[in-house]
């Protein structure tokens, strides 16, 4: 085709249709941008350790965007070796400074499925899908990554929801029975209970406020799923403490559920009512 007879197909193509034109470039500045997983490696590991380690992790970030919504930022993630462990992934926190991520301190004997089987990479990640909320609300933080852990783990078919919920059902009695506590707010008794290393307990309660949010939003016909949907997709790139993220899912939700159920952790002593969660 000769260039005197292109340059009407061009014009056709560009300004034809102007409906279409402004189509395409309202998804290109819409969609939002895909995360990519960035690799560090801290120490050495052989090329077969480090196939079967970025498929683990690969495909439990995939679980968790599948189940929520694609992150809008890089994963960074760091490997550290760690030799003749007891489990597959000893250690494990987030990275939030500068870059959105996870240290992994690994034993790289372990097969390929026993990483898939253990919670540690569905919880670090999950906790990347809200901001940090600092020290003091680690309760909400963590409550959070415990109630999702489990959430990833059936969507990466490792659990089922039988097994989903009984495993909640074991985790929060136990928290209870060794909460010790009864004349404080669950909020308030979670910093001492960090400061005595009662992590489960402190965990554990924090995961009944995401039980009891998640029941009550399922009345009205959502799921605490579908509202981290739509806050990770508008607003996770935002710094939000604790306060302007429970308002952001009230608005999201079209509910005082967020708020007022964190109100309830300030307010009302004792381990938080969970019974009613568990039928």
């Amino acid at each position: 085709m000769s260039a005197r007879n292109t340059r009407p197909l061009i014009h056709r193509l560009l300004f034809g249709s102007r409906h279409s034109l402004w189509l395409l470039l309202f998804c290109l500045v819409t969609s939002p941008a895909r995360a990519e997983i960035v690799w560090h490696w801290k120490d050495a590991f052989t090329a077969e350790e480090k196939t079967k380690l970025t498929r683990w992790v690969s495909e439990t970030t995939a679980a968790v965007e599948q189940h929520v919504a694609p992150f809008p930022f890089d994963l960074h993630i760091f490997f550290y070796r760690r030799q003749s462990q007891r489990e597959p992934v000893p250690w494990a926190n987030t990275r939030r400074s500068g870059i959105q991520g996870v240290n992994f301190y690994v034993d790289p004997d372990y097969p390929l499925q026993a990483f898939l089987d253990d919670w540690t990479a569905p919880h670090e990640l999950s906790h990347l899908l809200i901001p940090y909320l600092g020290r003091q609300h680690a309760w909400f933080a963590e409550g959070f990554a415990s109630y999702m852990q489990f959430q990833i783990m059936q969507q990466m078919g490792v659990l089922s929801a039988e097994q989903v919920q009984a495993r909640y059902r074991v985790r929060v009695e136990r928290a209870a029975r060794r909460y010790r506590y009864d004349d404080r707010p669950f909020a308030e008794a979670a910093l001492r209970l960090r400061e005595n290393s009662e992590y489960p307990t402190m965990y554990w309660g924090g995961a009944v406020y995401f039980l009891d949010v998640d029941k009550q939003l399922r009345k009205d016909g959502i799921s605490l799923r579908s509202v981290l949907t739509d806050y990770v997709r508008c607003c996770r790139v935002r710094n939000h403490d604790l306060e302007a993220l429970t308002q952001e899912l009230d608005r999201l939700s079209r509910t005082k559920l967020f708020s007022e159920t964190l109100a309830d952790n300030r307010l009302q002593t004792g381990f938080p009512a969970f019974q009613h969660l568990m039928q």
